[in-house]
């Protein structure tokens, strides 16, 4: 018997072609303009395929020339090729209990609005998600631009499997399936929901703290405690979504769990009953605190180095990104944090404070919709990872926080 070649299926299967298409146009929003020339250097394809690619895209309306570039040899200029950006809207929600923010970008990922507003808590679940939509219509109206995606973060967990919502004391009209099952019906177009943790995570791994990683493990300290999970550049929830949900741990010599240790509310609760005059969590970090205050300070380091820890042995990410209202507050502290981490794990992952600050949440759910619009382009699911490119957010960073606090103090007036 003569010996058996591995099957190798033709270059021109259905397969092929998928994944030719993903590359080509993963550069193209990723470098904005290119040439056929560079996109088979780029992408590792043949001059022909990378044609027949680009034909397709052009008779789609999807791709334009652009004009002639001078490559520095003989022989024709390149054409320019790029994707018409104004072809779709693409909308990243931030849902908190004070706050909601919404950022607005074209399918780029290049950010055309941005608008944060007082959360109405006294709404309903229909009514709530009513007001989301609505808001959401506002920002879109007038651009002349079809919305293409929407994500939206909600501070919750949030099944992946069904539209329904668990875990979420500080807005509890968003439990269950009512406020997630109305959202999505009166929304224009498919909207993709995940825990606010997970998308502040994915905003620091694009644009933030966490850009050039692919495995990292977000803390979110705040008036809760959240975190989020990326694996190889994905977002990684578990089969109910409740991966990450480190504030079940129970850490304390009571068995207080890990949530009644770090989170906000926790902190000024347990300081009042202590007989402390606080007024917020920031408070019992003062260095000018009082004394009796000390265990609690003792006891949010523990509860934070065991989340850690536990953390770096399930998942061994390069980082663990510390996110929320009190990061800065606790940044001085983390030193001693570190030097214990490293002591207690082998190859222990670095612990860094997040960049985006309140932006993150947003930033994360606008690379989330991202996401479900080049998919629906044609971008395979790994292709992803690298979009949008974080470039597509560096120079406007700075009039986003100026837009987003101007547009809080007006919804407040």
């Amino acid at each position: 018997m003569g010996r058996t070649e591995p099957f190798r299926p033709p270059a021109d299967t259905a397969d092929a072609r998928r994944l030719n298409r993903s590359a080509v146009l993963t550069h193209l929003l990723a470098m904005e303009i290119s040439t056929r020339t560079e996109l088979a250097r780029a992408t590792g394809l043949s001059p022909a395929t990378v044609s027949r690619v680009v034909g397709g895209l052009l008779q789609e309306a999807l791709v334009i020339e652009g004009s002639s570039v001078v490559s520095g040899r003989r022989g024709r200029a390149a054409v320019s090729l790029k994707v018409r950006a104004e072809l779709g809207l693409i909308c990243g929600v931030d849902l908190g209990s004070t706050n909601c923010r919404f950022l607005l970008a074209d399918l780029l990922g290049r950010p055309l609005a941005i608008t944060s507003q007082l959360t109405p808590c006294e709404l309903g679940a229909d009514a709530l998600a009513e007001w989301v939509t609505e808001r959401v219509r506002d920002l879109v109206a007038g651009r002349g631009s079809d919305l293409k995606a929407v994500a939206v973060g909600l501070p919750g967990v949030v099944s992946p499997y069904r539209l329904e919502v668990s875990g979420a004391p500080n807005l509890p009209q968003i439990e269950g399936e009512v406020f997630a099952r109305r959202l999505a019906r009166h929304m224009p177009v498919a909207v993709t929901m995940h825990n606010d943790s997970n998308l502040a995570l994915l905003g620091e791994l694009r644009f933030g703290a966490g850009r050039g990683m692919s495995t990292a493990v977000m803390f979110t300290i705040g008036t809760g405690v959240g975190a989020g999970v990326a694996i190889d550049g994905q977002l990684f929830s578990g089969r109910h979504g409740m991966v990450g949900e480190f504030g079940y741990l129970p850490a304390g010599p009571s068995g207080e769990l890990i949530e009644a240790m770090l989170s906000g509310s926790g902190l000024v609760s347990r300081a009042r009953a202590l007989g402390a005059r606080v007024r917020s969590a920031a408070d019992v970090f003062d260095p000018d605190a009082s004394t009796i205050l000390a265990p609690i300070r003792a006891q949010f380091d523990r509860g934070l180095l065991l989340a850690i820890v536990a953390a770096s042995v399930a998942y061994e990410p390069e980082a663990v990104i510390i996110g929320g209202g009190l990061s800065t507050v606790i940044a001085p502290r983390l030193g001693e944090t570190i030097r214990q981490l490293r002591d207690l794990v082998p190859a222990a992952p670095d612990v860094v404070i997040a960049e985006l600050g309140d932006l993150s949440g947003a930033l994360g759910a606008l690379a989330a919709a991202c996401k479900s619009a080049y998919i629906a382009l044609g971008v395979t699911e790994a292709d992803t990872a690298a979009l949008p490119p974080s470039t597509a957010i560096d120079i406007a960073r700075p009039r986003l926080k100026e837009t987003m606090a101007d547009s809080l103090h007006a919804s407040a007036s």
